[in-house]
């Protein structure tokens, strides 16, 4: 087998964190008796506000027809909920409701609350050098992944602790 490239310790250091971030994922949805997608779509709609079926669909890579099946299971969990666009009387929009942003957030502010106590441990300067890496990064994958650098920035739109 051919050993890996040699990588800095900040590379290796966010493979290991993102593995971490997917493995913890996994465990909610097993808390949760959900599929892993079902919990990262109620993140991403968490992290990105209100979408519809097929930007969710995008988002979460898999095929419109199976993003309008699991925002149907989340919908009937009190999840989700599918309101108008008020742009486009044509289209819905799908946003988390107060019970699934509290349901998300009771899985997640454990470790959310220590990354930010390692966060505030760190001179703004420090703060600084992370967050520029952690944007370029992020603008990185979202170039890979077909999205425009601008909306996967990395940055959060919206908070990510219900608010209700």
């Amino acid at each position: 087998m051919e050993s890996l490239p040699d990588l800095t310790e900040v590379t290796t250091g966010m493979q290991a964190a993102m593995h971490a971030s997917r493995e913890l994922a996994s465990r909610i949805a097993r808390d949760l008796g959900m599929p892993v997608t079902d919990v990262t779509a109620v993140g991403l709609l968490l992290q990105l506000g209100p979408m519809t079926v097929g930007t969710l669909a995008r988002r979460l890579d898999v095929r419109t027809a199976s993003a309008t099946v699991l925002v149907d299971r989340l919908v009937a969990a009190g999840r989700v909920v599918r309101r108008p666009h008020p742009d486009d009387r044509r289209s819905v929009l799908v946003d988390v409701t107060p019970a699934g942003a509290a349901e998300s957030w009771a899985h997640w502010e454990p470790v959310i609350r220590a990354m930010d106590a390692v966060a505030r441990a760190m001179t703004p300067d420090e703060r600084a050098v992370v967050v520029r890496y952690l944007r370029e990064v992020a603008s990185l994958h979202a170039l890979r992944s077909g999205d425009s650098p601008s909306t996967g920035s990395g940055e959060v739109t919206r908070p990510v602790r219900p608010t209700g």
